[in-house]
């Protein structure tokens, strides 16, 4: 593997371990045992709409999904549909931290939402991390 393909690799994994950190402490968070209250939930929500935001934009400009494009222009379909996940995943938690915000209480139902939405990030993260291993490893199983 060239080193550029090394290091998208590395670089996508490394941004894919910061948000599961990040999806872990919110899911942390929304655990009726840790004692979280309200406030401290939406700066949790806040904090992890930044950081979403940030991965979503290191992917998208200049990121891995152009270097997976320009590789294998049969992976566009995908990559457009992974894009457009980025912004129903940011809007989504727009929501979560409208309602967050809304609320009275931090009640088993915000807390099932915001657990749901975790999921769809995770489920979304496994989708890239297939489609940069379809991308750059096709090759080296020909090279064998």
């Amino acid at each position: 593997m060239a080193k550029t393909e090394v290091s998208v690799a590395e670089a996508l994994s490394r941004a894919h371990q910061a948000l599961r950190n990040d999806l872990r402490k919110l899911e942390e968070s929304v655990d009726p045992a840790s004692g979280q209250d309200l406030i401290a939930l939406c700066a949790r929500l806040a904090a992890t709409r930044s950081h979403i935001t940030e991965h979503f934009r290191f992917e998208e400009k200049n990121g891995y999904m152009d270097k997976v494009r320009k590789r294998e222009p049969r992976l566009e379909h995908t990559i457009e549909q992974l894009a457009a996940q980025h912004r129903q995943l940011a809007q989504s938690l727009d929501a979560i931290i409208k309602r967050a915000k809304d609320a009275a209480s931090l009640g088993p139902a915000l807390r099932e939402k915001i657990r749901e939405w975790i999921a769809s990030v995770r489920h979304h993260e496994a989708r890239e991390d297939e489609l940069v291993q379809n991308a750059f490893n096709l090759d080296i199983g020909a090279e064998d």
